[in-house]
């Protein structure tokens, strides 16, 4: 495709890629992106992206005496030599429109495979071979994820917390301390731990603890209520209340070594839920 202003796609183009983390992805916004705008754009995007260039001004020079001026053009008050030899051949003249950009389905298209890339973690192999991941093969991986996202967004939400126990089998206890954990640990746990109460009981007293077992991933698989008598904070007893797998179920079999290894560790006893260990 001629386009006249192709500096006005580059500029859209950069404010993507400067939200990109990898610089790989900044690299495939710049070239794979830009090309893909340039030469293989489909039909409806090309209609709300571009107008045509109007040679109405131009006929002496062209020798293009036919033409007539057409308000749906755009209408140059110039024309490089590269642009004039194209109209010698025949070719169409393009004029990318530069203005509410971010309305067309194409940024947007653009802007979600930004937020794909940027949910790859930095040392991600697949960022050595990126420049081969094409527009449109691009484009459904990143729309296919989004939606994945926006149907699991508590998957992806990410809570930082506070590790109280590290396995080798890389499962740990982690301590809940923000409401925004609590909440996740109850969304993708299916109970109620994250519903305010247990938060604003932690929160306002020193008798309750709330521990998640989590994997490499950061997925909960069982979560600890332990109750604290009154005594120092160093040398308070603690006593397991409650012990709840997904949807309160008793937590499964593979997960019960780490919640046995974890209560003898820290020296709780076991006063509710007890059915439910072991």
């Amino acid at each position: 495709m001629n386009v006249l202003n192709v500096h006005d796609i580059e500029r859209e183009l950069r404010k993507y890629a400067a939200r990109a983390i990898s610089p790989h992805a900044k690299r495939w916004v710049m070239t794979v992106a830009r090309n893909y705008i340039l030469g293989r754009l489909p039909e409806k995007d090309v209609i709300a992206n571009f107008r045509e260039v109007c040679l109405c001004g131009f006929k002496a020079t062209l020798n293009v005496p036919h033409v007539r001026h057409d308000v749906e053009k755009y209408d140059p008050p110039e024309l490089p030599e590269w642009a004039a030899l194209a109209v010698e051949r025949g070719e169409t003249l393009m004029w990318f429109d530069p203005v509410q950009v971010r309305r067309r389905e194409l940024w947007s298209v653009i802007e979600v495979i930004v937020l794909w890339f940027n949910n790859w973690k930095i040392d991600d192999t697949r960022f050595r071979r990126v420049d081969r991941i094409a527009f449109p093969v691009a484009t459904n991986a990143a729309v296919l994820w989004y939606k994945d996202v926006s149907e699991n967004i508590w998957h992806y939400v990410t809570d930082k917390p506070v590790v109280v126990k590290e396995y080798e089998e890389g499962f740990r206890w982690v301590k809940l301390v923000t409401q925004l954990q609590f909440e996740r640990e109850g969304r993708l746990m299916n109970h109620c731990v994250g519903n305010g109460s247990y938060y604003n009981r932690w929160r306002t007293s020193n008798t309750s603890e709330f521990f998640s077992l989590r994997d490499r991933q950061n997925n909960p698989h069982a979560t600890l209520e332990v109750a604290y008598d009154n005594s120092h904070p160093l040398v308070r007893k603690g006593s397991v209340v409650q012990c709840r797998g997904n949807s309160n179920h008793r937590p499964d079999n593979k997960y019960q070594p780490f919640i046995k290894k974890f209560v003898t560790e820290m020296k709780f006893k076991i006063s509710g839920d007890g059915s439910l260990i072991g």
